[in-house]
């Protein structure tokens, strides 16, 4: 005798307490680049995408081979891939060297425990907070260039940067740069810059870009001697006497501002362009 659907449907009823309750195990968030190929499949699209990205650096889709080539790794260029989540990277603590610029990264927390980096390009993606940089003291090099920063504060203990690109942001105040007296290249073009005193520390400075701006007084950059390129390009700078003592330059940049007197105040004229 067979049961009909409704029979069937009023047993299950009946007899539901007696269906075993399945209990899901919560995911875990994987620790190694071996766990996050492992569950590739299972992960959200834009994670995938930077596993797929790190096994073709690795020339593998075996993932325990893969893990071990990029662990070891040093150098590390994701550039221009597409990149927004930079989780199953967070275990590659050998690196030194990480270029990531031109991708669609916002979130870097993933990155503050690559401590042992020494240059970082993180330029033309989608970046305005820099907390999880503030303890990566072995950086030398970084670049942070096209990106929606305003506030730099977490860079303040940075003080082993020789090199730093904040161009093509929204930074207004640059108070936290003082500090870093190591700095020998800065770009700081495209911005919304009008005080430059706190740059007066840094002495070390050869490159400096500035174009771009909200400039009018440039007597804080009289203390720069070693400066050999300055940009000021489209500022509203009117006065560029101070600029007298700059003797080591051999390019200066002064196209598109306001000067009273376009008198290069500069021994060699032909190193001033206006």
């Amino acid at each position: 005798m067979k049961l009909s659907l409704a029979a069937i449907a009023i047993s299950i009823t009946t007899l539901g307490f007696y269906t075993p309750k399945v209990i899901a195990e919560p995911i875990k968030t994987p620790k190694t680049f071996n766990e996050w190929c492992q569950q590739k499949a299972s992960l959200p699209p834009e994670t995938r995408q930077t596993v797929e990205a790190l096994l073709k650096v690795a020339n593998t889709q075996n993932c325990i081979q893969a893990n071990q080539t990029l662990t070891n790794l040093t150098e590390l260029d994701l550039s221009e891939n597409q990149i927004s989540d930079l989780q199953p990277l967070s275990n590659l603590t050998n690196l030194t060297y990480l270029d990531l610029g031109i991708n669609q990264i916002s979130d870097i927390k993933p990155l503050s425990s690559l401590t042992n980096l020494t240059a970082l390009d993180l330029g033309k993606n989608q970046i305005s907070d820099l907390q999880p940089l503030s303890n990566l003291t072995n950086l030398t090099a970084l670049v942070l260039a096209g990106n929606q920063i305003s506030d730099i504060k977490h860079l303040s203990n940075l003080t082993n940067l020789k090199v730093l690109y904040l161009f093509k942001n929204q930074i207004s105040d640059i108070k936290f740069l003082s500090n870093l007296t190591n700095l020998k290249v800065l770009y700081l073009s495209e911005n919304q810059i009008s005080d430059i005193k706190p740059l007066s520390n840094l002495t070390n400075l050869t490159t400096l870009h500035l174009s771009d701006n909200k400039i009018i007084n440039i007597q804080t950059l009289t203390n720069l001697t070693n400066l050999t390129y300055l940009n000021l390009w489209r500022n509203q700078i009117n006065d560029i006497k101070p600029l007298s003592n700059l003797t080591n330059l051999t390019y200066l940049n002064l196209w598109e501002n306001p000067i009273i007197s376009k008198q290069c105040p500069l021994k060699d004229e032909a190193i001033c362009k206006f």
